[in-house]
């Protein structure tokens, strides 16, 4: 049940400065070559070498992705979104330690950015400092007007990793449900959490809010009867 709350996050979000790869990274080959034929009538442009880079590193040609982002701050060194881009090509290449330091010294220089806290916060997660990534998930969430669901239950996995914590997931989790309304994946990672509090009262209460709100009942009410069936309450599953 424990591993149950994993499925409801979500992949890692883009820089916003290149709104270009928010897509889906079909056509990469054609996109690198689009940017690579404004690269050559603008040779000095760093922000298309960044473009192209980001590619690469969506492409997970690490080597490529790097000698852009290089080629990008040489060019100009005012561009410390690149620290940033480079932090993420670490983080996507397993090289946890070299991402956080990256990430460190990006936020001394900018600090509450918000991209950047939320970057960390997985790398921190990754490293099981489970702390520290609870903490930038929240100062992240704090500066958003409309925080992304995803992650409330990014933060919520975190701490719930420490069963002495999962209280405080729960509470984080139910911040997100005040803040953005009834969404079903964070109510969701509230029932899970609650079993494995053992209470059931509490979960069923939260299914059948779910309930309420959807137009399908019979998903909700399979639910229900196995979680009355966990609880011990095998007469009651059956009605």
């Amino acid at each position: 049940m424990k591993k149950k709350i994993i499925w409801l996050l979500s992949g890692a979000i883009c820089i916003a400065l290149l709104p270009l790869f928010a897509r889906a990274h079909e056509g990469l080959h054609e996109q690198i070559a689009a940017i690579t034929a404004k690269i050559r009538r603008d040779p000095k442009n760093a922000s298309l070498y960044l473009q192209r880079g980001e590619l690469h590193r969506f492409h997970r040609d690490w080597v490529r992705a790097a000698a852009d982002y290089d080629r990008a701050e040489r060019l100009q060194p005012s561009l410390k979104i690149v620290e940033l881009a480079r932090a993420k090509m670490f983080f996507d290449s397993g090289k946890l330690q070299r991402a956080k330091l990256t990430l460190d010294r990006f936020l001394a220089q900018q600090p509450g950015h918000y991209e950047a806290l939320v970057a960390r916060a997985r790398v921190l997660a990754k490293l099981r400092d489970r702390t520290s990534a609870a903490r930038d998930f929240t100062a992240a969430l704090a500066m958003s007007s409309t925080p992304e669901p995803e992650l409330y239950l990014e933060r919520a996995n975190v701490l719930a990793g420490d069963e002495q914590r999962i209280y405080e997931a729960l509470g984080g989790l139910d911040d997100g449900i005040r803040k953005l309304g009834p969404v079903v994946t964070l109510q969701l990672a509230a029932i899970e959490l609650e079993l494995r509090r053992k209470n059931y009262d509490a979960a069923l209460t939260r299914l059948d809010q779910i309930a309420v709100q959807s137009e399908r009942k019979e998903p909700w009410l399979v639910r229900r009867g196995e979680i009355l069936k966990l609880a011990g309450r095998v007469h009651s599953a059956l009605k």
